[in-house]
């Protein structure tokens, strides 16, 4: 029922937000939409010396890990400059995490999406619409991200549902 409330009270906005391509720690290049083909995205824009986005890393890790078999894909956004190219690999790769890693050297998309402080979340469903934006990290607000996070997932599988029963 909880679930339902949600799902019916994602705020949505019609506006379709601004593709990008950015490499990851492999120089691999990942398009969002590309990626929202998949299913819904997490961005979490984050830098080497932000203590909160650190605080924040098992948090989207274990969300990944958790709804990744959903089409949940996270990206972890480094907008730190290329000077500190060791320091976020190090970083990324002690704390294991699965999600991928970006760079966002010159702040583009950090510009395009209006981030003023970090960290800063954003969820995108599938049709490439921000349904949830937080600035900052409160461990408290987990259950809020998540419960937003599965409602998203919910209205993806019940889309991809009815494509398929549309199908000859």
């Amino acid at each position: 029922m909880i679930l339902l409330i949600v799902l019916l009270g994602i705020q949505q906005n019609n506006t379709k937000v601004a593709n990008f391509s950015l490499k990851d720690f492999d120089g691999v290049y990942h398009n969002l939409n590309d990626e929202l083909q998949k299913g819904p995205v997490i961005l979490d824009f984050w830098a080497t010396w932000c203590k909160p986005c650190l605080k924040s890393m098992p948090m989207l890790d274990s969300l990944y890990k958790k709804y990744k078999k959903s089409h949940l894909q996270v990206f972890g956004i480094c907008v730190d400059t290329k000077r500190s190219i060791s320091k976020a690999k190090s970083i990324w790769y002690s704390k294991k995490l699965s999600y991928i890693p970006l760079w966002d050297w010159s702040g583009e998309v950090m510009k395009k999406y209006g981030i003023k402080s970090i960290p800063t979340f954003i969820i995108i469903d599938s049709d490439g619409h921000i349904v949830f934006r937080r600035k900052g990290y409160k461990k408290k607000e987990q259950k809020v991200i998540e419960d937003t996070l599965k409602a998203v997932l919910l209205r993806y599988i019940i889309k991809k549902a009815k494509k398929k029963k549309k199908r000859p």
